[in-house]
């Protein structure tokens, strides 16, 4: 009975090693890779990239249907087109980041070898993540489900990166920029009520917007579109809008719970 919990705790303390050694692995990871990002939910929306990901710096090239590149270098954000980079006064994070940051925080709720690959399953406040990763600490799918949306970032080609982020970023000109993209008060305001983020920049139009989805405290999805000026924003059949008109900008606040509506009037109003 003795050998037989030795054993039992050897086989959990070994596993326990070799999961642990794979998660450095893949964090410490430089690649390049052609992706496909997906959205299944109340509608469908797709994009195709390119990413170039070191350990702790980013470069991800959007191709369809808007061209953008956005970059992460020493803790600062980058966004725009070549020639026409701006800071981003706020992060930048991909579903990729999103699966790290909760991989780090919650710990892996499941991890399963499969063939030369591992999948990786991390329950979360902000959604249950399933990753796919080769032995060698490479991505080939990640999947998040969070309330009735299903994003899925399959990798068509990944390959080990040799180059470092400065080669890369010259090849995009990217560089530090002297002017930030400047946005409101009001989304500062918002985000503190928001457990995550993302940002993205897109055209309405022929308008450039800012983006942000987030994650609300009460688990329910709240976008906003930022823009110079007044835009047509569609929304769907769930989902309500909230239009600020400020000095120079229009701010456009899009939540499917009225409740999430309400709160964010209430602490808008108190701004102004």
């Amino acid at each position: 009975m003795k050998r037989t919990l030795f054993l039992v705790a050897v086989v959990l303390v070994t596993s326990f090693v070799l999961a642990q050694s794979f998660v450095e692995l893949y964090l410490n990871a430089s690649y390049f890779g052609r992706r496909i990002v997906v959205e299944k939910g109340p509608t469908n929306k797709s994009r195709i990239e390119m990413v170039y990901r070191w350990p702790n710096d980013k470069i991800v090239h959007v191709l369809d249907p808007v061209f953008l590149v956005w970059a992460r270098h020493s803790g600062l954000f980058i966004m725009g087109q070549p020639n026409n980079y701006r800071n981003s006064p706020l992060e930048i994070l991909d579903l990729e980041d999103l699966f790290i940051k909760q991989l780090r925080e919650q710990g892996i709720t499941k991890l399963e070898k499969i063939d030369k690959k591992y999948k990786v399953t991390v329950e979360s406040p902000s959604g249950l993540f399933t990753a796919f990763i080769t032995e060698d600490g490479l991505p080939e799918k990640i999947v998040r489900v969070f309330n009735n949306v299903t994003t899925e970032l399959v990798y068509q080609h990944v390959e080990v990166l040799k180059e470092s982020f400065e080669e890369v970023a010259q090849r995009y000109g990217i560089k530090s920029a002297e002017e930030t993209v400047n946005l409101p008060n009001e989304i500062k305001l918002i985000l503190s009520t928001v457990n995550w983020y993302t940002v993205s920049r897109l055209k309405i139009g022929d308008e450039q917007v800012v983006m942000i989805i987030a994650n609300h405290k009460s688990g329910s999805v709240i976008k906003m579109v930022c823009s110079s000026k007044d835009v047509t924003v569609n929304i769907e059949q769930n989902e309500q809008l909230l239009r600020v008109k400020g000095k120079d900008y229009y701010l456009y606040v899009i939540a499917q719970d009225q409740a999430i509506l309400e709160q964010v009037k209430s602490l808008l109003s108190k701004e102004r």
